[in-house]
């Protein structure tokens, strides 16, 4: 019985990974770079109102790539937990008025015993006064409330990452960019109401100190107001804290 023997080429003489085309092992390195797990990134959340550090704790555990490590009602309750358990990044509700620290001056505490967490403002409040505060404050970036959560991943990918800028939601996009000056477009009249309001003065003190009428001093009031987008006297006096307190 004859046997027959084909002859060797080069592509017998080759290993397995050698006899692969160069498009084979791109595709071969792409598969093994998509089926990788995802970084996963360390969060803390900290709101005053329970159901919101729980909700949002709750959607960024269901994303890939988050774990969420603090879930936080006390500023001083995340910071001692930072202190054990640090995390790459941190969701701080900016208005806490219930507790010791909130606003610029808990940002910049964060910022001082970790100093290489990145830092996301969220807030309910008025949106231009919160994003500058938040700014001058040494946050990475500022998210809305009210933008729901679709866009928080991005924006907490992108602080983590370095992206150079403040990051902020802007037509419904992750953009880098500098908060406007939230009081540019107030007049010299009106911020000067607004520095006799901030000392404690009511409009009829301020009505005697200035000799205006109280209808100017109101006006002048109201139109600041308006303005900053402050919806009653607690906003203003929120402002006029973060403001005037520096």
């Amino acid at each position: 019985m004859k046997t027959y023997s084909m002859p060797l080429t080069q592509a017998h003489l080759l290993s397995p990974r050698e006899a692969h085309t160069p498009t084979e092992r791109t595709n071969t390195r792409r598969h093994l770079l998509l089926s990788r797990p995802p970084r996963v990134i360390k969060v803390a959340i900290l709101d005053d109102h329970p159901v919101v550090a729980l909700g949002v704790g709750a959607y960024l555990d269901s994303r890939p790539g988050f774990q969420v490590v603090h879930r936080e009602t006390s500023a001083r309750s995340l910071l001692e937990k930072l202190s054990h358990a640090p995390c790459e990044v941190a969701l701080v509700d900016f208005y806490l008025p219930q507790e010791p620290w909130d606003g610029v001056n808990y940002l910049r505490r964060l910022r001082r015993y970790h100093p290489s967490m990145a830092l996301i403002t969220f807030s309910a409040g008025n949106r231009q006064e919160t994003q500058y505060a938040a700014f001058r404050g040494g946050a990475n970036g500022y998210f809305a409330k009210e933008c729901g959560m679709v866009l928080l991943p991005e924006m907490i990918r992108g602080v983590v990452n370095g992206n150079e800028g403040f990051l902020m939601v802007q037509d419904g996009k992750i953009l880098p960019q500098q908060p406007t000056h939230p009081h540019s477009t107030l007049t010299a009249s009106e911020m000067e109401i607004l520095r006799h309001i901030s000392l404690g003065l009511s409009v009829t003190q301020i009505s005697a100190r200035l000799m205006r009428s109280k209808k100017t001093i109101s006006t002048h009031k109201r139109r600041a107001m308006q303005k900053l987008h402050l919806s009653d006297d607690l906003s203003l006096a929120l402002y006029l804290r973060e403001k005037f307190a520096q």
